[in-house]
């Protein structure tokens, strides 16, 4: 079961069956709570890579695909073909191109790090760069990012701070999302890809 209703015979995804679901979604996701500039955590570019012929080239999810990730996959394939028409930034910072050089498959790491350079930060100033990559570093020991236990989780937040990122988009669950009642101090929204999406999908036919 996806995310959207896929009509076999119009070929395509039919994102309400109704004008009141529509009309709900709009108003529990206003046209002004869509991120303009949303940081990808390490996780979301994997999947982007690795799943890039489902992602950009809509082909089918394999029904084996453990769930959680299909969600995200189809999410993120949305996002991405109503973001191709609309002008959001996406980034990524030094710290993430540091754990993507960790990947042990060497193809995959060339593809990890060749999608990261080329897709994101286009346009930058190394200003902004240093400014984030600083700013990641010294958030590690602040104190409203204490729940985090990983330290690279808050390197990545505090870098996305620093690019004045209005939203985090991750597919951690367990040790991000779960933690957002511990860390409402933050200024960005933390967001899976499927939640993402839920804030586009009422105005995506802004972009058609």
């Amino acid at each position: 079961m996806g995310l959207e209703h896929w009509d076999s015979r119009r070929q395509k995804y039919v994102l309400y069956q109704d004008h009141g679901q529509h009309s709900d979604d709009c108003a529990r996701f206003p046209f002004e709570s869509i991120p303009r500039r949303v940081f990808l955590d390490t996780n979301v570019v994997n999947v982007l890579v690795k799943h890039s012929m489902h992602v950009f080239e809509h082909e089918p999810i394999p029904p084996c695909t453990e769930p959680t990730l299909a969600i995200d996959i189809e999410a993120l394939m949305h996002v991405f073909y109503v973001g191709a028409r609309a002008d959001w930034d996406l980034l990524a910072s030094q710290k993430t191109i540091d754990e993507l050089s960790r990947t042990r498959d060497v193809s995959l790491r060339e593809d990890l790090l060749e999608y990261t350079l080329g897709f994101v930060n286009q346009g930058l100033e190394d200003d902004n760069r240093r400014f984030a990559a600083d700013f990641g570093r010294r958030l590690i020991n602040a104190p409203f990012v204490a729940a985090l236990p990983d330290l690279a989780d808050r390197e990545l937040i505090g870098n996305a701070i620093g690019f004045g990122c209005d939203a985090f988009c991750t597919r951690d669950r367990a040790t991000i999302v779960n933690k957002r009642t511990q860390l409402r101090q933050v200024p960005l929204r933390i967001m899976t890809p499927a939640e993402w999406w839920a804030q586009i999908k009422p105005w995506a036919g802004l972009w058609g």
